[in-house]
C-alpha cells in the first residue's frame, strides 16, 4: 500500500481511538442505532461525528458536564429534547446500571439526536446530522466503453423474522466476452438490507423466476464476484484484474440477499438488486474473490477482550492452488462484537507479509485495502487470520452465525489468476480444516467417508450394536453403555474433529444421524462418572476410608452439574 495511504489510515485510527474508551461508560454506549441511516449504529455516541472526535453532540456535553461519569442525574435527563430520557434510550430506563453491568435492555435510540428524526419536533434540531453515504467514486467506470445492467429481485415479501437468506439465479450479460471491474448496489428497502452476494454459477444453471430462501452459497455457485455490505457504496476493482462473464465466462450468477428484519415486521417489501459495469476492453488478470477465516465461534458475554484464530495451513494451500495466486485487494469481515482483525502471510514458518492490520475494526465502515503491488502467494504458505472480540455488553454467548445479532470472521481476498484456484475459500471450524474434512481426507486418524457409511465393513457391527442396544433421547441403558464406550475410542469421535463432525450433523438436520449421536449422548453422563470414580479409585489405591465419602461428593457434584 502506498505511504500516503498507509499514513491516512494511521491518522484516523489515531483520531478514532479515544471514544471507543468511553463507550464502557454508559449503557450500551457500542449499540447505539443511528437515528436516519437504518442497520447503522452510531460509534461515537457523544460526538456529532458518528465515528467520534470533534465536537460534541448535547449528550455528549451532558456527557463531560457529569464528570463522563454515568449518573443519576445525567440518566433522566433528556439531553436532547424529544421526550425520552437518557436512560431510556439507552436501556437503562431505571437508572440502575452501573459500569461493566450489562443493561437492562437493548439501546433504544440515540440520546444525542432527536427522534423521531424528521418530525416536526426534531427537524430544526438535527441539521447538523449528516444522513448521506459518501458518494463512489471509480474512474473506471467513465471510460466509453463500459456498459452498465441492474440485476434486481422482483418485488418480495420480507419474512417476519429477524434472519432472513434468499437466492436466486439471473442471467449476466452475454452478448460478448466481458470483464466485470464495479459494482453498486441499489437498495429498495434500507430497513432490511443486511449484505449481498453475487456468486458465478456453472453453466448448467437456469435463470430463477422468483427468490427462494437458500444457506451460505451453492454447488454450482461458488465464486463470489461481487459484494456488498452495510457500510460500502461500491466496489471498484483493481486496475490489472476483472471478473469474466458472458461468452467465455460466467453466464449466470446467484445473487444472495441477507434481509436482517429484528422489528420482526410482516409487512416490509423488497425488490433490491446490484449494478454491474462491465467492459469489452479485459484487463491482463481473470479474478476471484477467496474467503478465508473461522467458521466456529463460541463468545462468553461479559468479556473486554476474546481473541480467534484461524489457519489457511501449508497443506491447504498446497490443495487449494495449483500455483502462484496474486492478492490485489482485501477487506474483513466481522459483526458488531468485532474490534480488530489481522490477516497474515507466512512462508516457512515466517510473517513476510501482513494483509488487513485493522485494529479498530467498524462493521459499518467497511475498508477495502487495495496494494499498489500484487501480493503473491505460493502454494505451502499459510494465511492466518485474528479476530478480536468485545462482549461486555453481552449477558449470554455469541456464536457463529448468519444473524446480525450472531457472530462472524471471515476474510474476502481478491486473488487471481483464476486457473490457479482450484476453491475459493479456506475456512477453519476450530483446529480442523474445512478444506480437508470436505475433501474427504484423513483428519488425526478420522476418515470420516468411512464413519460415516453404516454398510462398510469396518462400521457395519458397531452401528448394529448402537441400533439395538440404545434408545434416543433416553437414560443410559446398561447394554448401552460398552457399544459407547466401543465407539467413543474411534478417532471420528474424538476432540475437535469428533465435536466438528457432531457440530455439522445438527447443521444438516438429517433425522438419522441426529437420531445416532442422541443414542451416543445418552450415555454421556454415566460414563464419565465412572470415569472419575475409576480414576479416584487409581489415585487412592482404593484403600483410603475416606474414599467412599469421595464418591458420594462426586455424584452429587455430577447430579447438580450435569
Amino acid at each position: 500500500m502506498a505511504k500516503g495511504i498507509s499514513f491516512c489510515i494511521c491518522l484516523l485510527f489515531t483520531c478514532s481511538l479515544g471514544f471507543k474508551y468511553f463507550q464502557s461508560k454508559i449503557p450500551n454506549g457500542d449499540s447505539v442505532p443511528h437515528p436516519c441511516k437504518p442497520n447503522y449504529l452510531w460509534h461515537g455516541v457523544g460526538h456529532r461525528n458518528e465515528l467520534g472526535g470533534g465536537s460534541r453532540n448535547p449528550f455528549g456535553e451532558d456527557f463531560d458536564a457529569a464528570g463522563k461519569i454515568w449518573t443519576q442525574e445525567l440518566c433522566r435527563k433528556d439531553s436532547d429534547g424529544d421526550g425520552k430520557t437518557n436512560g431510556e434510550e439507552l436501556g437503562d430506563p431505571n437508572c440502575v446500571w452501573r459500569e461493566n453491568a450489562i443493561p437492562d435492555k437493548n439501546a433504544f435510540s440515540h440520546p444525542g439526536v432527536c427522534e423521531p428524526y424528521n418530525s416536526d419536533l426534531c427537524r430544526p434540531k438535527n441539521t447538523w446530522v449528516q444522513c448521506e453515504l459518501e458518494t463512489f467514486k471509480c474512474d473506471a467506470i467513465n471510460q466509453p466503453d463500459v456498459k452498465s445492467k441492474t440485476l434486481r429481485y422482483p418485488q418480495t415479501k420480507v419474512p417476519n423474522l429477524e434472519t432472513n437468506y434468499f437466492c436466486m439465479t439471473l442471467e449476466l450479460p452475454n452478448d460478448g466476452d466481458y470483464h466485470l471491474i464495479a459494482t453498486t448496489p441499489y437498495i429498495d428497502n434500507e430497513y432490511v438490507m443486511h449484505h449481498i452476494l453475487l456468486f458465478g454459477c456453472e453453466d448448467s444453471v437456469t435463470q430463477g423466476t422468483v427468490p427462494t430462501e437458500c444457506g451460505m452459497g451453492s454447488d454450482k455457485c461458488r465464486t463470489i464476484i461481487g459484494a456488498w455490505a452495510v457500510g460500502g457504496n461500491g466496489e471498484c476493482s483493481h486496475k490489472d484484474v476483472g471478473f469474466r462473464i458472458g461468452q467465455k465466462g460466467f453466464k449466470f450468477a446467484m445473487m444472495q440477499f441477507h434481509w436482517n428484519n429484528p422489528e420482526l415486521r410482516a409487512d416490509y417489501v423488497d425488490s433490491s438488486g446490484m449494478t454491474l459495469y462491465f467492459t469489452p476492453n479485459r484487463r491482463p488478470n481473470d479474478a476471484a474473490i477467496m474467503m478465508v477465516g473461522q467458521e466456529y465461534l463460541e463468545i462468553p458475554p461479559g468479556k473486554d477482550r476474546v481473541e480467534v484464530d484461524a489457519v489457511c495451513s501449508a497443506q491447504d494451500t498446497r490443495i487449494i492452488f495449483t500455483g502462484p495466486v496474486y492478492i490485489t485487494k482485501a477487506f474483513n469481515h466481522m459483526h458488531y462484537l468485532g474490534r480488530e482483525e489481522y490477516i497474515d502471510q507466512y512462508r516457512n514458518g515466517v510473517k513476510i507479509k501482513t494483509l488487513t492490520n485493522e485494529p479498530d475494526y467498524s462493521y459499518d465502515r467497511p475498508r477495502f485495502l487495495e496494494y499498489d503491488s500484487s501480493i503473491e502467494v505460493l502454494p505451502g504458505d499459510e494465511l492466518r487470520t485474528k479476530c478480536v472480540f468485545k462482549s461486555s455488553s453481552k449477558s449470554f454467548t455469541t456464536f457463529q452465525g448468519d444473524a446480525t445479532s450472531d457472530e462472524m470472521c471471515y476474510g474476502f481476498l481478491t486473488v487471481h489468476p483464476i486457473t490457479n484456484i482450484r476453491v475459493p475459500y479456506c475456512v477453519s471450524w476450530n483446529g480442523i480444516s474445512l478444506i480437508k474434512l470436505y475433501s474427504n481426507q484423513v483428519i488425526n486418524g478420522c476418515d470420516r467417508t468411512v464413519f460415516s457409511n453404516t454398510s462398510h465393513p469396518d462400521m457395519v457391527e458397531i452401528y448394529r450394536k448402537i441400533d439395538e442396544r440404545c434408545l434416543p433421547l433416553s437414560k443410559c441403558l446398561e447394554e448401552c453403555k460398552e457399544v459407547v464406550k466401543e465407539i467413543k475410542l474411534h478417532p471420528c469421535m474424538q476432540g475437535d474433529i469428533g465435536e466438528s463432525m457432531k457440530w455439522f450433523a445438527r447443521l444438516s438436520k438429517n433425522v438419522d444421524v441426529l437420531t445416532f449421536y442422541s443414542k451416543i449422548e445418552s450415555c454421556d453422563l454415566e460414563i464419565l462418572r465412572e470415569d472419575m470414580i475409576n480414576q479416584m479409585r487409581r489415585e487412592t489405591n482404593g484403600g483410603s476410608n475416606i474414599f467412599p465419602h469421595i464418591l458420594t461428593v462426586v455424584s452429587v457434584l455430577i447430579f447438580i452439574f450435569f
